[in-house]
């Protein structure tokens, strides 16, 4: 691994390894990421994860998404990014992580409004993405892998499924380019609101971003949230942030069941689907009744 982060670094930077400074970053659980540093000059470096297809990510949307939002101001500045593999550098970003509480404090959630929005008025990349077909796919690669899945999976399909054929229905205005993965390991607040890792971006329902957000927020929060986006609050809003959470967290749901079957990890995430499949027959029962 480091080899070949040297290698990058070199042809890429034009630095030698005897002259680099190296800080490994622990909370990336799909990818090797680093800060790099030779005097004043600082970079952050991703060697990224060799199961990228089994996880849904497109490194071509990857990279149209960030060269988009590169030119807005969210998202970091490329210096080098491989379409083959998704191995790149970015310029280093100094700023603070954002945490779930920094998500619900009531001057952070216009300013994740006012981000969001930007992101979704950009313009379109040639990629589509559906959480529908990701499930299906994660499912598919469970089953034959021997993983773990709940006894209730025909049930929460079928469910996922009426929800589905209802967002289908959608206006196309609610078609736009989505981070996809919103959560706030993924902001940066360096004065200004960032926001980092763009592996599933892609076109898709604004409500899953929405919701992704609001993760975590309470319900007043969550009205707080969509009237600083939205401008106004109706109950359709509401709906559609109820049924994509359920989409949200079936999607991450199968995630954390494909790391399950990805050896060399220390996380638990054999608990983490557990625990998501539980929330999800509660969003189920909220969204469906």
């Amino acid at each position: 691994m480091t080899e070949i982060m040297y290698k990058i670094i070199k042809e890429n930077l034009g630095w030698e390894s005897s002259d680099i400074s190296i800080e490994y970053q622990k909370e990336g659980l799909t990818n090797q990421n680093y800060i790099i540093s030779k005097d004043n000059a600082k970079y952050a470096v991703r060697i990224s994860g060799v199961y990228s297809q089994e996880l849904g990510i497109r490194r071509n949307a990857e990279y149209a998404a960030m060269k988009a939002v590169e030119k807005i101001g969210i998202g970091p500045e490329l210096i080098y990014f491989s379409k083959y593999n998704g191995n790149m550098i970015t310029k280093y970003i100094d700023g603070r992580k954002c945490t779930k509480d920094d998500m619900t404090l009531p001057e952070n959630i216009p300013r994740i409004a006012s981000a969001m929005k930007k992101v979704h008025s950009l313009d379109s990349i040639p990629y589509n993405f559906s959480p529908y077909e990701d499930i299906e796919s994660r499912i598919k690669y469970a089953v034959k892998n021997n993983l773990e899945l709940p006894d209730s999976l025909n049930s929460l399909i079928e469910k996922l499924n009426i929800i589905k054929r209802e967002r289908e229905k959608i206006d196309n205005d609610h078609i736009v380019l989505c981070h996809n993965d919103p959560f706030p390991v993924n902001f940066l607040d360096d004065g200004n609101l960032r926001l980092l890792d763009w592996e599933y971006a892609g076109m898709g329902d604004v409500f899953f971003d929405l919701a992704a957000v609001c993760m975590f927020y309470s319900l007043e929060q969550k009205e707080q949230f969509l009237k600083y986006y939205f401008g106004s609050l109706d109950m359709h809003m509401m709906k559609s942030l109820k049924q994509m959470t359920c989409v949200v967290v079936f999607w991450n749901a199968m995630w954390a069941v494909i790391q399950m079957g990805i050896k060399g990890h220390s996380h638990d995430f054999k608990t983490m689907s557990k625990g998501m499949f539980v929330r999800l027959e509660r969003f189920f029962q909220q969204a469906l009744g």
